[in-house]
C-alpha cells in the first residue's frame, strides 16, 4: 500500500504538535496537515514564487474542458462555494491541506501572464531562436527552469521532410530489420483505468513484445486505420542506444549541451489512428520531436495537480497469448502518474475541482518539437494519412528545476488511495 512521503522535518513536526496545540487545517476533513504549511514546504515556495515571477491568482482555462469552466479561485474561501463531495473525495488523501490552500503559491508563482502564449497559451521559439548564441541556455531558462512547457518549431525539419513523402514501402525498406518494442492492445487507449471487482480501479497496461519492425508493418496493411483489427498496435516507447539506426540524431540539434549532460534515455514512436494514450504525466524533463503525422497534446498544468484527482492504483497487466486474445494479470505494482479525470469527457460531479484545471491544447507537426518538463499531465493522440505512420522520437533528461522538484513533493504527498476501502456508506472515490 502507497505510503506517503514524509520528510523528517514533517514527522518531527507532526509528533510535536501534540503538544503546542497545533490544530489542523479546516476543511478537507481529517488528518490534515497544520494551520499553516510545513515550513521546508512554505520556504520552498516562497523562494519558487519569486524566481519564477508573482502574478494574479487566476489563471483561465483555455480549450474545449475550461471554455465553459468556472472562473479560477480566488484564495482558499472560494473554495467553499465547491459541494461537499469535492472535498469528501479529498478526505481520501494523506495531505488534505495540500490540496486547497497548500496550492496557493504554486497558482501564484506559475500564472505570470508573461510566462505564456496569450493566444495559444504555450510558448513558441523558432530553430533560429535556439540555434542562435546561448540559445540553449535561454531556452532552459525560460521552459524547463520554470516549468513552462513550448514548442520549438522546425527543429526536427531536416529529418521531417525527408519523410514527408514516404510509404509504408519506405519506411520497411529502410527500417525492416530493426527490432522495436511494440505495444498490443485490445482497444485504441493503450492505458487507462478500468474497474476491478476487488481494487476498484485498476490501470490497465497493454502487453509488450520487441518484434522486427517488418512484422509490425505487415499488421498495419492487413488492417489500415485498424478497421476489424482483432487488436491495435503502435510502436510505443521502444528504446534505442542512440538512434543511428533509423539515421536520427542522438541528440536534439542545438541542445546537446542541455540535453546530453543528464540525458536518461532515447525513445521512438510509430503508429497509425486511432492511438491514443490517456491522460499521465511523465517523472522527466522530455523534449520531442514529431517526424512525421500529427499528435494533439492535451494538457494540464500541474500548478493544479489537484483537479485532476491524482491516485494511487495497481496495474492490470494484459498478455497476448493470440492476435486479439488477451489474459489478465494483476500485479502488486502501484502507479501515481495516471489521475482519475477524463479530460476527454469529464465527469464534473464526480470531479466538480477539474472545472478550476488550467487545460490547453497543442498540435506537433512534422519538425515540430515539444519542451515538455515533468510532472505535466498530458493525453496524446496520433494521426497520420492513411498509408503513412505518425512518427516521433523523444529525449528523456534531467533539467534541474526547483519547480520540478516543489512539483514531485506535491505529486508525493497529494492524492486519492485508490487501494484502500471505502469509508462506511460512501461511494468509493476511484469508482466508476
Amino acid at each position: 500500500m502507497r505510503k506517503p512521503h514524509k520528510p523528517p522535518q514533517e514527522a518531527a513536526a507532526r509528533s510535536n504538535s501534540k503538544h503546542d496545540g497545533a490544530k489542523p487545517c479546516s476543511g478537507g476533513g481529517g488528518g490534515g496537515v497544520g494551520a499553516g504549511l510545513h515550513p521546508l514546504i512554505s520556504v520552498a515556495g516562497m523562494v519558487l514564487a519569486f524566481a519564477v515571477g508573482w502574478g494574479g491568482r487566476g489563471m483561465q482555462g483555455v480549450g474545449d474542458v475550461s471554455a465553459g469552466a468556472a472562473t479560477a479561485l480566488e484564495g482558499r474561501h472560494a473554495f467553499d462555494e465547491y459541494t461537499t463531495t469535492a472535498w469528501e473525495a479529498w478526505e481520501h488523501t494523506t495531505h488534505p491541506g495540500m490540496a486547497t490552500v497548500g496550492f496557493n503559491w504554486t497558482q501564484l508563482s506559475m500564472s505570470r501572464e508573461n510566462n505564456f502564449n496569450k493566444q495559444t497559451f504555450i510558448k513558441e521559439f523558432t530553430v533560429d531562436d535556439i540555434a542562435a548564441k546561448d540559445g540553449a541556455f535561454m531556452l532552459w531558462h525560460k521552459t524547463y527552469a520554470r516549468s513552462i512547457p513550448a514548442v520549438i518549431r522546425g527543429l526536427g525539419k531536416r529529418w521531417s521532410d525527408t519523410f514527408d513523402s514516404w510509404t509504408l514501402d519506405d519506411y520497411e525498406a529502410a527500417w525492416g530489420d530493426q527490432r522495436v518494442v511494440v505495444a498490443y492492445s485490445p482497444d485504441w487507449e493503450f492505458q487507462r483505468g478500468v474497474p476491478h471487482p476487488t481494487e476498484h480501479r485498476v490501470l490497465q497496461a497493454p502487453d509488450r513484445q520487441q518484434v522486427l519492425f517488418r512484422d509490425w508493418v505487415k499488421h498495419v496493411r492487413a488492417y489500415p486505420e485498424h478497421k476489424n483489427a482483432p487488436e491495435h498496435t503502435a510502436v510505443q516507447q521502444s528504446p534505442s542506444r542512440d538512434f543511428s539506426e533509423f539515421g536520427l540524431p542522438a541528440l536534439p540539434p542545438h541542445l546537446e549541451a542541455l540535453v546530453g549532460p543528464t540525458l536518461n534515455a532515447r525513445n521512438f514512436w510509430a503508429a497509425t489512428p486511432p492511438k491514443r494514450s490517456t491522460l499521465h504525466y511523465d517523472w522527466q524533463d522530455s523534449l520531442l520531436m514529431q517526424l512525421a503525422g500529427v499528435k494533439k497534446f492535451t494538457i494540464v498544468d500541474p500548478a493544479r495537480l489537484h483537479t485532476a484527482y491524482p491516485c494511487v492504483q495497481k496495474m492490470l497487466q494484459l498478455k497476448r497469448t493470440a492476435p486479439g486474445v488477451f489474459t489478465e494479470q494483476m500485479t502488486e505494482r502501484e502507479l501515481d502518474n495516471f489521475p482519475l479525470v477524463n479530460v476527454t469527457h469529464p465527469d464534473f460531479e464526480r470531479h466538480p475541482l477539474y472545472k478550476d484545471s488550467h487545460v490547453f491544447t497543442v498540435e506537433m507537426h512534422p519538425g515540430d518539437a515539444l519542451v515538455l518538463p515533468s510532472y505535466w499531465y498530458h493525453q496524446v493522440e496520433s494521426f497520420a494519412e492513411p498509408g503513412k505512420l505518425c512518427v516521433a522520437v523523444n529525449y528523456w533528461f534531467q533539467g534541474h528545476s526547483l519547480v520540478t522538484r516543489l512539483y514531485r513533493t506535491l505529486r508525493e504527498n497529494v492524492f486519492i488511495n485508490c487501494t484502500e476501502p471505502a469509508k462506511p456508506g460512501e461511494q468509493h472515490p476511484c469508482g466508476f
